[in-house]
């Protein structure tokens, strides 16, 4: 959910990592060091907890490689998101802040998912996998003032380092949805329970989907209106959702929705002309039944 400063950035940073893409290729299961990586197995994946505040996260230092269970718990008392950005090597998070200076995102750096924004005293989860290396966790919500919490100094390195041991198999969801170029594809229409949803990035651009129920009478653009600048009550509140992904990747959300009126959003900018993603179209409304 970035704000018009916050998206200057992020649209610098999508079109550098488009093009440092160079195509769709296959997964491979052999790293870079050339080791192929251990097979699957039917063990649970790793849990990273990240605490969140005003203007701090709370995490570990150092998590293992691989299929991991991501809960963002927001303790506020604004809302907070955690967008990953995963770094070059030998690049740190001093080097990414020192970069964002001259509102310039780096070329080294690229967006690697991470977990929509809970309300306060609430969390979100989403299940990812995470490749070996230095990432920067960065919040772009912008606070009543219109500055980015990450100019408030919320920001946090973590590096993730290789894993011994089996890999953790990939859950079964028993829905999904298609984020394109600018839509949002449901393999099934939501319904009011616990979800586990495939999330996967089928565009041409970087995506995310944040799911918001709105409150009585309120309509999808007057929570992006409210989410530039954030003052007053919040006219919806999001249930779960994934912040940027690239192309062709995916991760799965656990969610549990109760019956009402939802906002489906995309808020990243457009590599194109730098507006948002909402204002290409990538907003749409959806009722859940009980």
């Amino acid at each position: 959910m970035p704000t018009r400063f916050a998206s200057r950035l992020l649209r610098s940073a999508f079109v550098f990592a488009l093009a440092a893409c160079g195509g769709d290729k296959p997964a491979s299961d052999t790293p870079a060091g050339g080791t192929a990586a251990p097979p699957a197995a039917d063990v649970d994946p790793n849990v990273l907890t990240i605490t969140a505040r005003d203007y701090a996260y709370e995490a570990p230092a150092e998590v293992p490689a691989g299929l991991t269970t991501i809960r963002l718990v927001n303790q506020g008392p604004s809302l907070h998101h955690v967008q990953l950005v995963k770094l070059d090597d030998g690049k740190t998070l001093k080097d990414f802040l020192e970069a964002l200076k001259g509102e310039a995102f780096p070329t080294w750096a690229r967006p690697a998912g991470g977990n929509a924004p809970p309300e306060a005293d609430s969390t979100t989860t989403l299940i990812q996998t995470l490749e070996p290396g230095t990432y920067a966790m960065i919040c772009f919500i912008p606070a009543a003032d219109g500055m980015p919490h990450l100019m408030k100094g919320m920001s946090r390195e973590l590096k993730v380092v290789p894993a011994t041991g089996a890999r953790a198999k990939e859950p079964t969801p028993d829905l999904s949805v298609t984020l394109l170029d600018y839509d949002f594809r449901f393999s099934q229409p939501l319904a009011a329970g616990r979800h586990l949803i495939r999330v996967e990035n089928a565009g041409a651009q970087p995506h995310e989907i944040a799911i918001i129920r709105l409150e009585p009478g309120r309509k999808v653009m007057d929570f992006y209106q409210w989410a530039m600048k954030p003052a007053g009550p919040p006219p919806g509140r999001v249930y779960g959702g994934v912040s940027g992904i690239m192309p062709s990747e995916h991760v799965f959300i656990d969610v549990d929705l109760p019956a009402g009126t939802y906002a489906l959003m995309c808020f990243l900018p457009d590599a194109k002309d730098g507006k948002s993603h909402v204002e290409h179209g990538m907003a749409k409304e959806t009722a859940v039944p009980s």
